[in-house]
């Protein structure tokens, strides 16, 4: 019903409201068609529309930003080549044909967003990323602006127009939408629609209904499988040997030794160490004879921020930090030489004048070899036992490279030889009780083994240093339809539940039958011992609350005319086939749809909203006609078009010969 209405307002309403605004821009468009006409920088851009040009260093700024939201949404990498096959950077050609189009439109209509509201739209903006402005003096930290920047794939000017772009489309559909308020008729029918009332009866044909099925015979599950080999067809399998070299099989082995121990200690001794931490307050003073005041102040107790207030300036409060952490030496220096509770003179720093009081120190505390021998001594076995698996892996290697059978080579170095079970490509075992270990059977040993032939060995393949693997594949079994012997108890279960099905098809049927009749269905229900269910009322709204009974069911319900008779299958109650009847169908209560009716406007408005937006975006495309040069956007993401170069049909090729 929703979905309905709004269809009716894309239509219509948006159509209309959109082209009273067009009327009134009229005039203004064709004074700046003109120019228009001249604007633009032809051969160099990715996108053109009207006077509104995209760059190729824009669009891979758009591109790259797309791209990593996919690879978030995804949740793994996505090479640019990737991207581009994926058809990426269509999706950005078609994103920026549809904005530039909104662009060149409202500057046509002569709509411009003054500088200085972009200037401090943008210094609001930059002033939620800590560091963009300094906290003293409050000037731009051009450095990580630009890092911020670089971050999110922009330049100052890149930004800066989307930003400009932004505001004007903002003052554009807000002067369209303000004071807009969605038809009470539009959310009131959904109100009525949600909570019409409807009566149902019913009873459930369940499987112990039919009575006991008999098991298929031979023949039946022979002609089975015949009739679908080719749907029960099983993948190729292999039967693998492997030898794997693990350090975790030599931690046991190995020891710590205590001159390495003592050698990682030393190394990471200063970063095991925590430094002196000082926390103090700073108030930016205008001179000495300020300072002299500030520091006085500060000496009695008084408030810092009220003194830093009175002063014009913002205190600073600095806490738990190490020497190294603060950007000014001349701060820093009195910072880490001043007792707890003492204040500076005026300290003449690199940005300017100002005063600090300690209000807290924490003293160094220097790293002991007994607090982090335990952490020291894993690591030191850790590297140890790696070393080993990576020596026993480099021996079995020589062996085998010198004349050694897989088995042999494995017994000269003291390794264990794994035969797996056939397995799929997929790691997925022939005999489902017995499914291989996903930590031995990893998908690199997959890959290796499927990528080999009957009766061959791999190289060693190296993982990392302390995880390395040999794999040979014994024998190849091809795709084939399962042996009856391996599936009959599967088989039996599913042929005997397909007849159950059947049977209980066939009774629902006699009995809804004879409902359509003329009989009713308490007495159709009675006849078959079947317990009749009553549920009076039933709404849309309230539908989840009989979620059980399954989609199909409350479907037909809220579909079907009175005194429709239906079956259905249910997914609560041990399942079965449902025989029910449509009763009486009446209005909701007008006290709930009034309710309803308010609740829902504001959903209908944001709706109409988003309908008046896609609609005056695709009116502003259709008028200026938007072109784009896909060869100069993968340019710009530093690829070769002819690479990605697209097959053309029939009818493109015959254009492009009319136009030569």
């Amino acid at each position: 019903m929703l979905a309905t209405i709004k269809k009716l307002m894309k239509s219509w309403f948006a159509a209309v409201l959109l082209g009273l605004v067009m009327i009134s821009t009229a005039f203004l468009g064709q004074q700046m068609d003109v120019l228009g006409a001249f604007s633009g920088n032809s051969g160099t851009w990715v996108v053109k529309a009207g006077s509104q040009t995209v760059t190729p260093k824009e669009f891979n700024s758009l591109f790259e930003r797309m791209r990593k939201n996919a690879e978030q949404q995804y949740q793994r990498q996505i090479s640019t080549q990737d991207a581009i096959k994926g058809g990426l950077e269509k999706q950005a050609l078609e994103e920026l044909m549809s904005s530039e189009s909104l662009n060149a439109m409202l500057k046509k209509m002569g709509l411009r967003a003054p500088q200085a509201l972009v200037d401090e739209a943008m210094k609001q903006q930059l002033a939620q990323y800590p560091g963009v402005f300094d906290e003293i003096t409050g000037e731009l930290n051009l450095a990580e602006l630009e890092r911020l920047l670089t971050q999110n794939n922009l330049d100052v000017e890149t930004y800066r127009k989307g930003l400009e772009g932004s505001i004007v489309e903002a003052q554009f559909f807000g002067a369209m939408t303000a004071g807009f308020k969605a038809p009470r008729i539009l959310s009131s029918l959904q109100g009525a629609y949600s909570l019409e009332e409807r009566d149902l009866d019913y009873f459930i044909v369940t499987p112990a209904s039919v009575g006991a099925i008999p098991q298929p015979t031979e023949a039946e599950m022979q002609a089975f499988l015949k009739e679908n080999a080719a749907r029960l067809m099983r993948p190729e399998m292999r039967v693998i040997k492997l030898v794997r070299f693990n350090a975790e099989e030599f931690r046991s082995k190995v020891t710590a030794d205590p001159a390495e121990v003592q050698k990682r200690f030393d190394f990471r001794k200063d970063t095991l160490s925590s430094p002196e931490l000082r926390s103090f307050v700073q108030i930016p003073v205008k001179n000495a004879g300020q300072a002299t005041q500030v520091a006085a102040r500060l000496t009695k107790g008084e408030d810092p921020a009220a003194i830093a207030k009175s002063v014009g300036a913002s205190v600073v409060n600095n806490t738990d930090k190490p020497k190294s952490a603060i950007f000014d030496k001349a701060v820093a220096d009195a910072a880490f030489r001043l007792p707890v509770g003492a204040v500076s003179g005026a300290l003449q720093g690199e940005l300017g004048q100002s005063v600090i009081k300690v209000t807290g120190i924490t003293p160094a505390k220097v790293a002991t070899l007994e607090e982090h021998r335990a952490e020291l001594e894993a690591d030191v076995i850790k590297s140890a036992a790696a070393n080993k698996a990576y020596e026993q892996a480099q021996a079995f290697d020589k062996a085998h490279i010198e004349g050694a059978t897989l088995d042999q080579a494995a017994a000269k170095v003291g390794a264990t030889v794994i035969t797996l079970p056939a397995m799929t490509a997929q790691g997925q075992s022939a005999d489902p009780r017995n499914p291989p270990n996903p930590k031995i059977v990893t998908k690199e040993v997959l890959d290796t083994a499927f990528g080999l032939p009957a009766n061959s060995d791999s190289t060693l393949i190296e993982v990392t240093a302390g995880d390395q693997f040999f794999v040979r594949v014994e024998k190849i079994i091809p795709p084939s339809p399962p042996a009856l012997d391996e599936v009959r108890p599967e088989l039996t279960k599913l042929l005997m539940g397909q007849k159950q099905a059947r049977l209980m098809q066939a009774k629902a049927k006699d009995l809804s039958d004879r409902a359509r009749k003329g009989e009713s269905l308490a007495a159709v229900a009675a006849s078959g011992g079947y317990k009749l269910v009553s549920l009076p009322k039933m709404t849309r709204q309230g539908a989840q609350q009989h979620e059980a009974l399954g989609n199909e069911l409350l479907t037909t319900l809220f579909t079907g005319a009175t005194g429709q008779v239906f079956t259905a299958p249910v997914q609560g109650e041990g399942g079965g086939l449902a025989v029910g009847k449509i009763g009486a169908i009446r209005p909701g209560d007008v006290g709930q749809i009034a309710q309803a009716t308010e609740m829902g406007r504001q959903g209908f408005a944001r709706g109409i909203f988003q309908d008046i937006n896609t609609t005056t975006r695709a009116w502003a495309k259709d008028e200026i006609k938007p072109k784009s040069d896909r060869d100069r956007a993968i340019k710009a993401l530093g690829e070769d078009p002819a690479a990605y170069a697209e097959k053309k049909d029939e009818k493109d090729k015959a254009k492009d010969a009319k136009s030569k």
